[in-house]
C-alpha cells in the first residue's frame, strides 16, 4: 500500500472516533488508528489536531503522508494497524442470497481490486 493511500485509509478508519458517529468496535479502531496518526502533529507541539482533521480533511492527510514518507517506523505501524483493522471490519458481513427464477449472470463481490466485466 502506497503511503498516500495508507494515510488516507487511516484517516478514514479513524473518522468515525472524530465524529463520534459510531460506538463499539468502530470507536475503538478509529481510537486506535486516531493515536497513532496524531503522533507526528502531536510531536510538533499542533494543538487542536481533531479540528484541524476535521476541518481540513485533504490538508490534514498530505500532511499525514508527508511525514510518513518522513517516518518509516510509524508508516509500518500505521499500516499494520490499518490491515488488522480493515480484517475486523471487514470480516463482520453476512451475505445471504436467495434466489427465485432463473438468474442469468449473477456476481457476489466482498472483495475486489480490479476490473469486472459481464
Amino acid at each position: 500500500m502506497d503511503l498516500a493511500t495508507l494515510a488516507l485509509t487511516a484517516y478514514t478508519l479513524s473518522k468515525p472516533f472524530l465524529e463520534k458517529l459510531q460506538e463499539g468496535t468502530a470507536k475503538k479502531i478509529g481510537e486506535d488508528i486516531w493515536t497513532l496518526i496524531k503522533l507526528p502533529f502531536t510531536k510538533k507541539g499542533k494543538t487542536d489536531i481533531e479540528n484541524f482533521a476535521i476541518e481540513n480533511e485533504k490538508e490534514f492527510t498530505d500532511t499525514l503522508r508527508v511525514e510518513l514518507e518522513n517516518d518509516p517506523i510509524l508508516a509500518e505501524e500505521l499500516l499494520k494497524a490499518v490491515q488488522h483493522a480493515s480484517s475486523i471490519v471487514n470480516g463482520n458481513f453476512i451475505q445471504n442470497i436467495n434466489s427465485s427464477g432463473t438468474v442469468e449472470k449473477q456476481i457476489n463481490i466482498q472483495h475486489n481490486t480490479g476490473n469486472i466485466t459481464m
